[in-house]
């Protein structure tokens, strides 16, 4: 069986993430306290901070690097978010960032929370030396319960890792080792089978394969400015906790926020790199899992003309695939045609969720169903628009009280998140 070269998009991806801190013998051990001065000339002290807040929030960092900045708009929303009840603050922890080179980065990304440097690198050391960015969040009680090496995905992931702590019932140090996954109810087209497709019109598809044919992998010319990608996912794979990740941008895109409702199925729009680019072709994953913890999915490569093919084979080669490649059409998609509308009703951590009652409703009717063991609903009611409201859900789970969905007209199939308490 051929596999494809997902590995290859990974060159992107260790850079720009790395799972777990090392030094965990750190957590729930009290921080040191430490003084900083920041590029505005204002002393920062640990423990002077946490006397008016609730949580300090320590981002190492350094100018040069991608991920860094990637995470920093991030931090940036969080801050103005969060600034009266946690403190914030950067440090750089290179060398040769100067105070004024870093006060120019700050200006330059429009960051208004204090930056600094970490003197002699003690703080870095201290945690670890993870590489760059390392965040840490110490408590109100002074002491470090979240070590995270790598950058944040998305800003959810960076505001429910500061609500875990700034909790009623947060009364004791308690080390969290995974950022919360997001627990909203929410509701997720699902298809058959997870797949990425290029949708404009001026498109050639392009497969690379190794001498023995036994590893391949798709990428895509586009001559567009923008390659236009429909993402579809199965049920299988928890839509709930998947992102896009462009190479290009050293960028994350949760699945959610690419929802196109009209059309039940998730878009995303990549910028193709000019003529004037270092490197003219793009990588798009589709990432599953926070960035404590990524998998990638599914892959693709998207090139900006056909003179550029062959620097994408270039790279390729270089990291130890000798590919080939030939214009080609993509295999085609599996047929399913459904019967039922299909709801697969999962918790924040992916878990499904039996015994949960949901009605569909038409303007005269409404039929109620219960989610079986799998958690699975399928509803083969004649072909409406249903209005699907959450009636009941078992005990140590919740729903919010707001949620409400619609089907199409055609039987269609949905992930549906609510909570674990």
């Amino acid at each position: 069986m051929k596999k494809r070269m997902i590995l290859l998009v990974l060159f992107f991806l260790l850079f720009a993430v790395h799972s777990k801190a090392e030094n965990a013998s750190i957590l729930a051990q009290p921080f040191p306290d430490f003084t900083a001065t920041d590029t505005q000339g204002n002393v920062f002290i640990l423990s002077e901070a946490l006397k008016d807040h609730e949580a300090a929030l320590i981002n190492l960092w350094a100018t040069w690097c991608p991920p860094c900045k990637a995470e920093m708009a991030f931090l940036n929303e969080a801050y103005h978010q969060y600034g009266d009840r946690v403190a914030f603050i950067a440090l750089s922890a290179e060398e040769d960032d100067t105070f004024e080179k870093i006060e120019a980065y700050r200006q330059a990304c429009q960051l208004d929370f204090p930056m600094g440097r970490d003197e002699g690198r003690s703080l870095y050391q201290y945690t670890g030396k993870n590489g760059f960015p390392t965040t840490v969040i110490v408590d109100r009680f002074g002491n470090t319960s979240f070590l995270k090496s790598g950058y944040f995905f998305n800003l959810g992931e960076v505001t429910r890792t500061l609500d875990f702590f700034l909790r009623e019932t947060y009364t004791e140090t308690v080390a969290l080792s995974d950022i919360p996954n997001a627990a909203a109810t929410r509701a997720f087209p699902v298809a058959a089978a997870t797949a990425m497709h290029v949708e404009n019109e001026n498109v050639k598809p392009i497969l690379f394969e190794t001498e023995d044919s036994q590893e391949t992998q798709w990428a895509f010319v586009v001559y567009d400015d923008t390659a236009r990608l429909r993402i579809d996912v199965a049920a299988s794979d928890n839509p709930a906790l998947m992102s896009c990740f462009n190479s290009d941008l050293y960028a994350f895109a949760e699945l959610s926020t690419l929802l196109d409702p009209e059309r039940a199925a998730y878009f995303y729009d990549a910028p193709m790199p000019g003529a004037e680019a270092e490197q003219h072709f793009v990588s798009v994953s589709l990432v599953s899992g926070n960035s404590g913890n990524p998998e990638i999915i599914d892959a693709a490569y998207l090139i900006a003309g056909d003179e550029y093919v062959e620097e994408l084979a270039d790279f390729l080669r270089a990291a130890g695939y000798p590919v080939t490649w030939k214009y080609a059409e993509p295999d085609p998609l599996p047929d399913t045609v459904l019967q039922a509308y299909i709801l697969h009703i999962i918790d924040q951590n992916g878990a499904p969720v039996p015994g949960v009652i949901v009605n569909f409703c038409t303007d005269t009717a409404c039929t109620a169903q219960k989610s079986d063991e799998s958690g699975t609903i399928a509803f083969a009611g004649e072909p409406d628009i249903y209005h699907v409201q959450l009636l009941k859900a078992p005990s140590g789970f919740s729903f919010d009280s707001d949620f409400d969905m619609y089907t199409g007209k055609t039987y269609g199939e949905w992930v549906l998140r609510i909570r674990k308490d």
